[in-house]
Order: C-alpha cells, then sequence, then structure tokens
C-alpha cells in the first residue's frame, strides 16, 4: 500500500480545511451568508466540529465571483485566539488591519477557478506596512515603532478607515464587508467585553453609513452561549444563532468516497457502514476512522482492534467533552446526566427525559442544545 501518513493534507486531516475541494457539507450555512451577509450571526459549536473550516468555506464562497447574489460582501477571517486584542482600541485597529492586508492579498489574485484563486489568495504574504501606509495617507496617527498589540484605533478614525475602504471595494465589485470572527469567545472573558458587544451593535444599530456594508459572523462555543443568556450581551441579542451539527450520512459517505479515491483504496460497504457508525457523521472523527483504516489496510484488522486504536488514539477528545474537570467549554453536570440517559435510552423526546432526569423541560431543552453542538447526539427532527 501506498504510504499517505506525512503526504495528507491539513495536518492529517487535524486542522481546518483551506480547500473547495475537500470540504463537505454546511450549505444550508453558505447559501445563508451568500443571500444575507450583513446581518450578526452567531456560529456556535464544539471542539473539532469544524467552525474554523466553516468559515474558511464562507470565506472563498463570499470570494468567488462566479456567485448569483446581488450584494456581495468581502470576506476577513479574524482568529482571535491567536490575535489576542488587548482592548477594544486594539480590536478597532485588527479589524482595519486584517481587512487591509486581504484587500491587498486580493489584489493580486487573478482571475481562476475559485479553488485555485483561494489558493493564491492564502499564499500572499501581507505585512503591517500596508495599514500603516493607508492609515497615514487619512492623517491617522500611530507610532509605527509598536507591534500590532499596542495599535489603537478611536472609534472616529475607525469609521474613517472603513467608510474609505468600502469605497474602494465597491470598485472591486463588493457593497461592503463581512468580518469572520473565529474564537469569539475570547471577548467573553475579557472585562472589556461588554463595551465591544455594546460598540458593535452601535455599528449594526445607529450607525447608518456603516451598518448597510457591515456583516459579522462569529464562531464560539459554550461561553459564548452563556454569556449572552446571563448578560443579555447587546449585540448577541440581535444575532441570528446558527449550530453546527455533524454532517448528513450523505455528505459522510460522499466524504469518504473522496478520501478513498484519493488513496487509491477500495472500501466494502461494511467499511463504510462501519465509518458511519462509529462517527456518528462527526467530521473530524470521520477523518480520523478514515486514516486509521486507511494505514491498517495491509494489516486486515479486526473491527475489535480498529474500534480499540480509535479509543486509544481520541482518549482526550473524549474526555475533553465529557469534562469532568468542570472546566468551561464542554459538558456540565446537567449535560452529563442527559447524556448518560441518552446512553440507556438511545433515543428520547425532551419532555422523556425531563421525566427521567426529574429536570425541567427548558434545562433539559438547554442540555440538548450544548450535546447536539458538540457534534455527539443527533437532532432527529423536532421532537427527537
Amino acid at each position: 500500500m501506498q504510504d499517505f501518513v506525512g503526504e495528507r493534507p491539513f495536518d492529517n486531516y487535524r486542522v481546518a480545511i483551506t480547500d473547495p475541494s475537500h470540504f463537505f457539507g454546511r450549505s444550508e450555512l453558505i447559501n445563508t451568508m451568500l443571500k444575507s451577509p450583513f446581518q450578526v450571526r452567531i456560529l456556535l459549536g464544539g471542539r473539532r466540529l469544524g467552525k474554523t473550516s466553516a468559515l474558511r468555506a464562507v470565506e472563498w464562497n463570499l470570494l468567488n465571483p462566479k456567485t448569483n447574489y446581488s450584494r456581495h460582501a468581502f470576506p476577513v477571517l479574524i482568529n482571535l485566539q491567536l490575535e489576542q486584542p488587548k482592548d477594544l482600541d486594539n480590536l478597532r485597529y485588527l479589524l482595519i488591519a486584517r481587512l487591509r492586508e486581504a484587500i491587498e492579498r486580493w489584489r493580486e489574485v487573478p482571475l481562476a477557478e475559485i479553488r485555485q484563486m483561494y489558493r493564491d489568495f492564502l499564499s500572499q504574504i501581507k505585512g503591517g506596512e500596508v495599514t500603516l501606509s493607508f492609515l497615514k495617507q487619512l492623517d491617522i496617527k500611530l507610532n509605527i515603532n509598536n507591534p500590532d498589540s499596542e495599535r489603537r484605533l478611536n472609534n472616529d478614525s475607525f469609521r474613517l478607515a472603513f467608510l474609505k475602504t468600502t469605497e474602494e471595494l465597491r470598485k472591486l465589485n463588493f457593497q461592503g464587508v463581512c468580518f469572520l470572527i473565529d474564537g469569539a469567545e475570547f471577548i467573553v472573558r475579557q472585562n472589556w467585553a461588554t463595551d465591544a458587544w455594546s460598540y458593535l451593535r452601535g455599528l449594526k444599530d445607529t450607525d447608518t453609513a456603516i451598518k448597510p456594508c457591515l456583516g459579522l459572523l462569529l464562531s464560539g462555543y459554550r461561553d459564548l452561549k452563556e454569556y449572552q443568556q446571563r448578560v443579555g450581551s447587546p449585540l448577541l441579542n440581535i444575532a441570528e444563532i446558527e449550530w453546527l451539527a455533524p454532517l448528513t450520512e450523505e455528505e459522510t459517505k460522499q466524504l469518504i468516497s473522496d478520501r478513498a479515491e484519493q488513496e487509491k483504496i477500495s472500501l466494502s460497504e461494511d467499511k463504510i457502514t462501519s465509518v458511519i457508525e462509529w462517527s456518528g457523521c462527526h467530521p473530524y472523527l470521520i477523518q480520523q476512522a478514515l486514516n486509521l483504516i486507511f494505514d491498517s489496510n495491509h494489516q486486515q484488522d479486526s473491527r475489535a482492534n480498529l474500534i480499540d486504536k480509535l479509543l486509544q488514539q481520541h482518549d482526550k477528545d473524549f474526555s475533553a467533552w465529557w469534562n469532568a474537570e468542570h472546566l468551561s467549554g464542554s459538558f456540565g453536570e446537567d449535560e452529563r446526566k442527559i447524556y448518560s440517559a441518552l446512553i440507556e435510552k438511545r433515543k428520547a423526546t425532551a419532555k422523556d427525559l425531563a421525566q427521567y432526569t426529574s429536570f425541567s423541560r427548558a434545562k433539559v431543552i438547554d442540555a440538548l442544545e450544548v450535546i447536539a453542538g458538540t457534534g455527539i447526539i443527533c437532532q432527529l427532527d423536532n421532537d427527537s
């Protein structure tokens, strides 16, 4: 068998997908974003369910000049866990900086089919001098010796830079900007969180020049959901909430077929059924189960051996979801109790689980939302 270890893309399918030909599912989210990119949306999903890959897919679809929607938004993907802004002024600077860098990268991308265009777009490297040069033209003063973490913009400077940039974007056939903010729970943990959410809400509520040409898609999970419930964030209160879910069985079969074709290995129907069963159509577990099957193919491992290897390799993933340490971001006591009930019942309604656990139906529904958002249970219909 040909050895694919080390040759597989995306770090053996452990990091975000950045190639349209390798991406499956999420069509409803993408179509929604293409249709109305200038709204505020929150994308919720657990670890490894594919939030960053979904944001990447939104990015390359918004960049695709062949889409048939009348209003195009220029996407700017920002990873807050990487950027870690120090305060609201620093966040404003980062939004403009990454926007300017993305525009300069896009200017150098030749027209081609979207896969090649997106690959070229990601390969372009633009540094902070692009932003600083632009801000100087607007007579906005910054200390150019400071690193990005120390650079800040007040509201007036941000507005001027944003509106000047949207004028440029119209010449490139974009009617505005959609910021794709990955890891938005970073803001939740800062003491300036309320200021940030209020400010962004103000841009969408009262700034008549900016609000028609600004979209926001923020990704996160439990911390973001609970912050909205606990604090009543001004921005999150006007957001459309989108939950990621596992792939459908049909999407899973398409992914399996694509991987088998890439690695030139034929899979029996039994193996395909096993991958669907073992992974629960969770995209990360599908990929890792396939890696194991392909790498073990010449050994003809038994079903039991493959399951043991999967459990051993992903013990940390499962324990992180179960969250016995009571850390933020995964299951709490309520979710563990509901999940334990589902292990016994396999399929149930919220009413069934409320009776079984003595929880209120509201508490059950809230817990089910979190568990489903982790991707390890599926909602079958409106009730089950």
